[in-house]
């Protein structure tokens, strides 16, 4: 199995994370160079790609060398099995039949390797190595420049260690993306694809420390799984789940704070939450354009004033995203997310545990599961206490506190029968949806009046807003009576974390 991380950076900062490598590790190997030619290949319908496996022959000077990578347990982990090879031809043992080259890489590798942390008795031995060349594929091409990182022996949590002390020193950013990946949406003109988070499963008798990282490990997964997607912006669900990976991460974070005393906890809190933050006007502006102003157009595509509703949002859509990529490509960002992974790795809470703290930590999760939920579940019922009686603003109150039980319920949902929490979880997810609802129309309300007072309330504008607020207002975008008895149900269901 490899551990490696990636980064991506600019051709004229190369020299300079040389001179980085240089100042904070050892170089035991003084850089070599070479050119890496490469060939991947795949039947047309993905066969290999679908089950998660690329396959791949590269010419180095006059060798040839086959390689299978596999995904792995975790973002930077893969599996990957090589033999020597007579030419660019696959040799699978009569199993190459249907195989098609599907793209080539051809790049120019600048490789050392270093030691890290130099301070330690023992340091972990780290491969560097710089690549820029080009992907190609159909007639297309796509730059490279990037710089991997890979554990040769050692501790993996030294890698992000030293992946974040370079990008504190030169512009960098962390990716997940593999060439093969690049590669293969190259050949196919598809976007980076969206994805979800995992569901857990832990074991009966999983411990409260075991549970906690693996928890924050699947926040982490999910988080970068979508940072291509996000930055790309074709498919609106990379921003989705993404920041709904951050509201996980910051919502997993609060939940272990009471057992970790360790000062980085707050930092990467805070940072969780900026990371969410410069995610939300992307995310704000394609609800808008893809659920809350489509019905309303149908029935009036000539409508002047939705028209430059319309025009305007589209406007406000790209700044959000351009805001995002600001943000997904700044070091800060880089540092946090290689900070984060390195200290969950080398599970950093260690550090600061009592004696009393680490006993806490080796007792089963199920000890402390029940009274969390318990305290978030009466939080959010004293929330919603009247429920009828509440504004749109103490309703999004309540809103905030369910999503935080549903996040805690889906960590800890493996422990107990599939069947009552699904019961509770229905009831949960029917009350969000509806508020969510509700949240979206005040959302609307607040950016049409930030295209309002751009336009200098422009009267067009004034009037697909009219229009806009009474058609979902007279169609019940939310009913009182839905809500009402929604959050009944919810209160009748029953708690599944309880005996």
């Amino acid at each position: 199995m490899e551990i490696e991380i990636k980064l991506l950076a600019h051709p004229p900062d190369l020299p300079a994370i040389l001179r980085a490598v240089g100042e904070v590790a050892t170089v035991v190997e003084p850089p070599a160079a070479k050119r890496l030619e490469s060939r991947y290949y795949d039947t047309p319908c993905r066969t290999l790609k679908t089950q998660g496996m690329t396959l791949r022959v590269r010419r180095s000077g006059r060798r040839f060398i086959q390689t299978v990578k596999t995904e792995g347990d975790g973002l930077f982990v893969r599996g990957e099995w090589e033999k020597p090879v007579a030419s660019f031809a696959p040799e699978l043992d009569g199993h190459a039949e249907g195989l098609g080259e599907i793209f080539v890489t051809d790049i120019d590798r600048d490789k050392l390797v270093a030691s890290f942390p130099t301070w330690r008795f023992d340091p972990s031995r780290i491969e560097l190595a710089m690549d820029t060349g080009v992907i190609r594929a159909g007639g297309r091409e796509l730059p490279v420049c990037e710089v991997e990182l890979e554990l040769l022996d050692g501790a993996a949590a030294d890698l992000f260690d030293l992946g974040a002390r370079l990008a504190e020193m030169v512009p960098l950013q962390l990716s997940i993306d593999a060439k093969s990946a690049r590669g293969f949406r190259l050949a196919d003109d598809t976007p980076p694809p969206s994805v979800k988070a995992d569901r857990l499963e832990f074991p009966d008798d999983v411990t409260l420390e075991d549970g906690m990282r693996d928890s924050l490990q699947a926040c982490i997964r999910q988080w970068l799984a979508n940072q291509a997607s996000a930055f790309d912006g074709r498919d609106p669900e990379g921003v989705h789940q993404m920041r709904v990976a951050l509201r996980r991460l910051r919502s997993a974070i609060n939940f272990f704070k009471d057992f970790i005393p360790d000062p980085p906890l707050e930092e990467f809190r805070d940072q969780s939450k900026w990371a969410a933050g410069s995610l939300g006007p992307a995310r704000d502006w394609d609800v808008f354009l893809l659920e809350t102003l489509p019905p309303v157009m149908e029935l009036w595509p000539e409508h002047r004033g939705l028209r430059a509703l319309y025009d305007g949002a589209r406007r406000m859509r790209d700044e959000g995203y351009t805001e995002a990529r600001v943000a997904m490509s700044s070091p800060a960002y880089t540092v946090f997310a290689l900070r984060l992974a390195g200290w969950v790795e080398r599970r950093g809470w260690r550090a600061g545990l009592s004696e009393d703290g680490m006993k806490a930590m080796k007792r089963p999760m199920t000890d402390h599961a029940g009274g969390l939920l318990d305290r978030l579940y009466h939080r959010a019922l004293d929330a919603g206490d009247d429920f009828d009686g509440l504004d749109a603003e103490a309703k999004h109150e309540v809103r905030i506190a369910l999503k935080k039980l549903r996040y805690a319920g889906e960590f800890f949902r493996s422990l107990y029968p599939r069947k009552d929490v699904k019961k509770f979880r229905d009831a949960l997810t029917e009350m969000l949806d509806l508020l969510g609802k509700l949240n979206d129309l005040t959302v609307a309300q607040g950016l049409c009046g930030q295209l309002m007072e751009a336009a200098d309330d422009d009267e067009e504008l004034a009037s697909g807003t009219a229009t806009l607020v009474t058609f979902h207002e007279q169609r019940g975008h939310v009913s009182d009576k839905a809500l009402s008895k929604a959050w009944a149900d919810l209160r009748g269901a029953d708690p599944f974390w309880r005996d």
